[in-house]
């Protein structure tokens, strides 16, 4: 089921399928701000990823002497959250542990996905509670997808993110026929920040970002405005991408607490990279905000 709520500024639309946003409208422009999930090039608009990121080497994870199957960004996107929460301003989604979910992730947990607008901008708020008896291994990523282009424009050449930041940009290499990352990095180039869209800009997959190289990231038109701005304060590391050798109208910036295994990683659960530990009854927040220029 799909709950809305809006304000002078946006509009914002939310399945309670994964959870996912799936429309902020701003009611200024009339913009569409949310990729509109269309399967031809990409069917969701904003998973929300859990216990893992991106894909596990075999697809599969080992923990305490057994082996687990588990699909790419994990099974919490394809479930039904309760809607716990909705006023004018705010709405608020919970899923809990069960025993479906324990025959692929064999612990307890309790979660919440909060969206809570702020004038022009929406601030999305995942709290994650360990409720089992023993520690718990998890990664936890965000991964909206954006118009672009938005101003009618036959393709998104000339179109770029904004990376607000000095330098370069250095990206850990990517596998894109088995989704794992590789041992190599490489740079994209910027010039003042900015990395422009040329039509195969994504054929080699998402380019992954690591090491806290930046906490904002724009989308900006060929005039040179930032239409769009995602701030994720806390994520160590994060994605940008769109479908691969399809020039697809729309650009992702996802923020991440977790990345996909190495093409050479042989360890568990426990082991792997840019994983999170919690005990038993504590709690972990992964936010991020997204603001649409131009609609305050």
């Amino acid at each position: 089921m799909r709950y809305s709520m809006e304000n002078a500024s946006m509009k914002v639309e939310v399945e309670s399928l994964g959870a996912e946003l799936k429309s902020v409208l701003g009611k200024k422009s009339n913009i569409e701000y949310m990729w509109c999930s269309n399967p031809e090039y990409y069917k969701r608009s904003a998973p929300n990823l859990f216990p893992i990121v991106g894909s596990l080497k075999d697809g599969v994870y080992h923990y305490q002497g057994k082996t687990y199957k588990m699909g790419q960004h994990g099974y919490v996107r394809d479930v039904e959250w309760k809607v716990e929460k909705k006023d004018e301003n705010t709405l608020v989604f919970t899923h809990q542990s069960d025993d479906t979910t324990k025959e692929k992730y064999p612990f307890d947990y309790e979660m919440e996905l909060i969206y809570h607008m702020n004038g022009n901008r929406l601030e999305i708020t995942w709290n994650i509670k360990n409720t089992g008896k023993e520690k718990m291994y998890f990664s936890c990523g965000f991964h909206p997808c954006f118009s672009c282009p938005v101003h009618g424009e036959a393709d998104k050449s000339g179109y770029g993110y904004d990376m607000h930041m000095n330098g370069n940009v250095i990206c850990r290499d990517f596998d894109v026929e088995y989704g794992l990352a590789l041992n190599s990095k490489s740079e994209l180039k910027l010039e003042n920040g900015f990395a422009a869209f040329t039509k195969d800009f994504f054929d080699n997959g998402a380019y992954v970002i690591e090491n806290n190289q930046t906490h904002e990231v724009s989308l900006r038109d060929p005039e040179g405005k930032n239409y769009l701005n995602v701030y994720f304060p806390e994520a160590p590391l994060f994605g940008l991408w769109s479908a691969e050798k399809k020039n697809a109208p729309y650009a992702a910036i996802e923020p991440w607490f977790g990345r996909c295994d190495k093409e050479d990683f042989n360890g568990s659960l426990e082991e792997r990279e840019w994983g999170h530990v919690l005990a038993q009854g504590a709690c972990f927040q992964a936010a991020y905000t997204i603001e649409i220029a131009g609609e305050d």
